[in-house]
């Protein structure tokens, strides 16, 4: 006849259970996180290509504005670069669409400001020759609330709705315009509001205005 399990060696079968349990479920999530933020870099790189694309065939990046109704990411301005609809394209951390259909926002910054949307003015892309450190210059972001990028310093009226969300694990995604696309958790707030895990990228004009050089 067997020997059953003793009562002791019951609860210490529990007990590594237990201690494997809470290791293994943060690595799991924390695995499921990074997937999603390379999801999201995948896409904003995406989205990189196909600005240079555009401004090979034009000799400028992407206009933010073309009226009311058409801005960079309609199919008759940047879309029509990019290999995947917009229903497919949106970041996996993306909850609200309400302003944004796939959470990415681009930089007005450079472009014209966007202030004089109802105008009808086309905003046109600065051309590639005037850009001095393209490498340092933000393209694309995860947007917080708002399908257009403003920078730090630029119109009060509408500064604070151009954020770029960190919301992967307290970092956001960006897409360089020398194509490159990082990661960053350095948040600069700008004292617009307390709103967690938003902010701005720089702590000035310089991570969005490649036409003057800082060096660091």
């Amino acid at each position: 006849m067997k020997k059953g399990f003793s009562l002791i060696e019951i609860l210490a079968v529990i007990a590594i259970v237990g201690i494997l349990t809470s290791v293994l479920v943060p690595v799991i999530s924390g695995g499921y996180a990074h997937s999603k933020t390379a999801v999201c870099k995948n896409m904003q790189r995406q989205l990189v290509v196909a600005g240079a694309a555009y401004q090979n065939d034009h000799n400028a990046f992407p206009p933010s504005v073309v009226s009311m109704f058409e801005h960079w990411d309609s199919e008759t301005v940047l879309w029509q670069y990019v290999g995947n609809t917009k229903e497919t394209m949106v970041c996996p951390e993306h909850y609200d669409d309400q302003f944004s259909t796939t959470g990415f926002n681009y930089n007005t910054s450079f472009l014209g400001d966007e202030y004089i949307i109802g105008s009808g003015a086309l905003l046109k892309g600065v051309v590639p020759s005037s850009c001095s450190h393209p490498a340092q210059c933000a393209m694309f972001g995860d947007g917080f609330d708002n399908k257009f990028m403003r920078s730090t310093l630029s119109n009060l009226s509408t500064r604070c709705g151009g954020r770029q969300a960190f919301r992967h694990n307290h970092f956001t995604v960006v897409g360089w315009l020398d194509g490159h696309v990082t990661a960053q958790d350095k948040k600069f707030n700008n004292n617009c509001d307390n709103v967690p895990d938003v902010g701005f990228l720089s702590n000035d004009d310089s991570a969005y205005d490649p036409r003057t050089l800082t060096l660091y």
